[in-house]
């Protein structure tokens, strides 16, 4: 809806090439929403607003947009761009773009990837398909039952902002394997 509104000055900012303008009106847009503005508008504008978004927004940006359009984007975008968003994305959305190209389209970006996103990308690829191992993000928080309160919520305010999800705390022993799930709320209140 917002999108509609804007779109004019949108195209306007893109015609005149003020790519500072067009990056300051996305900046506090939720990705969902930018998702939905880009979809409207040709491919070259397309692309040029993935361009001046910051990688990480355009990355979640990205994983809101259907797989032809995203498959459309990453023919039109340049190398470096393409590096950067895949880099970016979570890696549970990555795997649903990756599993959905043919396998050497699906090779060639993964050797794009950075050594330790292309282990996880491989890792969980090598999931059976349609398993919740192949759905699942390995970007979560775990913590050890031994653990206080205040350690927990430490570790939290150190490690969150690269979990994908903050609802659950997952409790682990020491070889990593799941005793408990608790809800970050018990944390807090």
């Amino acid at each position: 809806m917002v999108g509609k509104i804007l779109e004019p000055e949108i195209k306007s900012l893109i015609e005149a090439r003020n790519f500072t303008a067009l990056r300051e009106v996305f900046r506090d847009w939720p990705p969902a929403d930018v998702a939905e503005v880009i979809v409207d508008l040709p491919e070259d504008e397309q692309v040029i607003i993935f361009r001046v978004l910051p990688h990480a927004l355009a990355a979640d940006v990205f994983e809101y947009l259907d797989f032809d359009a995203q498959q459309k984007l990453l023919r039109a975008m340049a190398h470096e761009q393409v590096v950067g968003i895949l880099n970016e994305m979570a890696p549970d959305d990555r795997t649903a773009l990756l599993e959905e190209l043919p396998s050497a389209a699906a090779r060639q970006l993964i050797r794009l990837l950075t050594p330790e996103e292309r282990r996880i990308a491989t890792a969980l690829l090598g999931y059976p398909e349609d398993s919740v191992g192949r759905l699942m993000t390995p970007d979560f928080i775990a913590v050890h039952e031994e653990w206080t309160v205040q350690h927990v919520l430490d570790y939290v305010r150190e490690h969150g902002r690269d979990s994908e999800t903050l609802n659950f705390v997952y409790v682990v022993d020491d070889r990593g394997k799941l005793i408990d799930d608790v809800r970050m709320r018990e944390f807090l209140l």
